[in-house]
């Protein structure tokens, strides 16, 4: 719904005497699907009351196709040994020493850019954090595997939510057209990670990378570490989500920019004062304060994670409704970010909104509760240093006729890319 959609379906309902509710229960076949959309009903399933429910749900079921039990997907205590394994590995103090990689990935992308020639930001987008995630999180060079990967990540992407979104679907043994082609597509990613993981258990233990800590990681209290097969899921959901999120925040950052040429003069300005044209470096990051706001303002409107679903494990009650156990709960940032209550114009582009503001409970990019996104940080420092070194160097122009409209799959890419052109700042301004 837009703005002003939901804001005419509340006065026609005030006016015929009918309560309007942020909490929908919809029944599809045999399914109970509860949609939630106020802040207070999203922190009871996420935080207050999230004992009571867990990720055993469709949607889990059909991502466990790619990376079988992991961070992502495992549940309880198999869950919390991963978290606590994995989430010292993205500190702040140890994703300092990853900018110098990180901005040497993004120089060496931004220099196969040609002025005039048109080209799909989003797969730029794509291929740069896919490399930086290889680079700096797994320690591996994965530039040759970045453009030949990439149609099999959307595949895989597209078939899992394709698969979410049906009440009955093939068993994955089944040998049909599209259950091939994701074999194919998982086992192209598959070669990729098990490369990375032989070479580094070949390779010295002394290197900064989280993939290295994973391998030198014991639980606590068994003393064990992580299989080679544990290693290949946190491997594959990092590969994959860790750059799928980001290059869409970029993707849609990046289009939002061009379509609002002051914000984009805006940020070009502060890293211009930030920057006076070196690389940035980890202390210039709390300077790009509105470069920070477009961001965040960007991922308000267009969220990477636009769905996220929760099965009641017990009979519980939200916003006195009752919830029956087993029932789907399902968040839609992408929804709860435009409600009217909180997000005054909200279907405005206004990076001021977060202007000396802390993120309103409204506002839930990375998710939120236990499970709030480990990889946050990491990826708000990236797409910080992206978006700097991009209007730093270029200025982007739509390709005409170009239509930029979103595609929801498990993240929100664009539907039919990003179709740019490129001038190279320093020739756009000797004009």
């Amino acid at each position: 719904l837009t703005e002003g959609k939901y804001r005419q379906i509340r006065r026609m309902c005030e006016l015929v005497g009918l309560e309007v509710v942020d909490l929908y229960r919809i029944r599809i076949g045999p399914l109970v699907v509860h949609l939630v959309n106020h802040p207070d009903h999203v922190s009871h399933v996420l935080q207050t009351h999230a004992r009571d429910f867990d990720k055993q749900t469709r949607s889990t079921a059909a991502i466990s196709a790619i990376c079988a039990e992991s961070l992502l997907t495992a549940n309880d205590r198999p869950w919390e040994v991963r978290r606590r394994l994995i989430q010292p590995a993205f500190h702040r103090q140890r994703l300092a020493p990853l900018v110098g990689a990180m901005t040497e990935c993004i120089a060496a992308q931004l220099a196969t850019w040609r002025p005039g020639e048109p080209f799909d930001v989003a797969s730029q987008m794509m291929r740069l954090t896919f490399v930086v995630v290889g680079k700096t999180i797994l320690g591996a060079d994965v530039s040759a595997d970045s453009a030949a990967l990439e149609p099999d990540v959307a595949f895989l992407l597209e078939r899992v939510f394709a698969r979410w979104g049906r009440i009955a679907d093939l068993p994955g043994w089944v040998p049909s057209p599209a259950n091939r082609r994701f074999n194919r597509a998982l086992a192209d990613v598959d070669g990729v990670v098990a490369r990375i993981i032989a070479e580094h258990r070949r390779g010295p233990r002394d290197r900064p990378d989280v993939l290295t800590m994973l391998m030198d990681a014991r639980d606590a209290d068994s003393g064990a570490a992580f299989s080679d097969a544990e290693l290949r899921n946190e491997v594959i959901t990092m590969l994959l989500a860790g750059h799928e999120t980001t290059a869409s925040a970029l993707s849609w950052t990046l289009a939002l920019l061009v379509r609002h040429p002051e914000a984009a003069g805006r940020v070009r300005a502060e890293v211009d004062a930030v920057l006076g044209g070196r690389v940035p470096a980890l202390d210039d990051l709390p300077q790009l304060t509105y470069t920070t706001q477009v961001i965040q303002e960007s991922m308000r409107l267009f969220p990477p994670i636009w769905a996220i679903e929760r099965r009641a494990i017990r009979g519980t009650v939200v916003g006195g409704f009752a919830i029956p156990a087993g029932s789907s709960v399902i968040i839609s940032p992408y929804v709860l970010h435009r409600h009217p209550e909180f997000w005054p114009d909200a279907e405005r582009f206004m990076p001021e909104r977060f202007d000396g503001v802390k993120a309103p409970a409204a506002y839930l990019p990375f998710g939120g509760g236990a499970r709030f996104c480990v990889g946050s940080e990491f990826a708000m420092m990236e797409a910080r240093l992206v978006i700097a070194m991009v209007m730093q160097a270029w200025r982007l122009t739509p390709v005409p006729g170009h239509v930029v409209a979103p595609a929801p799959s498990l993240t929100l890419r664009l539907r039919h890319g990003l179709r740019m052109t490129a001038k190279a700042r320093a020739a756009a301004t000797a004009r």
